[in-house]
């Protein structure tokens, strides 16, 4: 096998960033099904306790969730194994997900399910042979990737322009930073 070695920023406008410029489209289960589980919540509060149409109805919503997280783990397995059969080395970034999940983007944090996919990563690298670094995120996004220089940016900005000339994708700019971090921490 050629030594290949990616990059990945993970974000909530895409799911992921790879260092070549690919983008992974962020599916947004929970989104999607808020309708069918908000439908399901009315009829089960509308149901009297310890009735078994209640019984019938919390076992509906249990269900529904338990669709939204079966379509989410099945695209986590599907993404990793297409980046575990693509890279022989993989960066991303080291993300402090449960305080991300505690700020005022929860919802979208919970939805995008970055500590359920960085799981399966590592274990589906673990069983190819494929080598996975976290790095520190501190930086990727502000730092240019071609001259080291900070770029600082609001979260709005979805473009990195620095003064050397380099204009990218804010993800793109990020997952290059991360592919060099990792870079720098693969073993001989």
């Amino acid at each position: 096998r050629v030594d290949r070695m990616t990059g990945i920023d993970l974000g909530l406008t895409t799911f992921a960033t790879l260092s070549s410029g690919e983008e992974i489209a962020n599916p947004r289960f929970y989104r999607r099904g808020q309708e069918a589980l908000a439908r399901a919540q009315r009829v089960l509060s509308a149901k009297k306790r310890g009735s078994n149409s209640r019984r019938r109805a919390r076992q509906r919503v249990a269900r529904a969730h338990e669709h939204v997280a079966n379509q989410r783990l099945d695209f986590h397995r599907k993404t990793a194994k297409r980046l575990v059969e693509r890279f022989d080395h993989i960066a991303h970034e080291d993300l402090n997900v449960r305080g991300l999940a505690s700020g005022m983007l929860a919802k979208s944090v919970h939805d995008v399910g970055w500590a359920q996919f960085i799981s399966i990563l590592h274990s589906k690298a673990e069983e190819a042979g494929v080598h996975v670094i976290a790095v520190d995120p501190r930086g990727t996004t502000q730092d240019c990737s071609a001259c080291g220089r900070t770029v600082p940016k609001t979260l709005s900005e979805r473009e990195h322009r620095c003064e050397c000339g380099l204009v990218l994708g804010r993800d793109h700019n990020a997952a290059l930073n991360v592919l060099a971090r990792g870079s720098r921490a693969v073993p001989p």
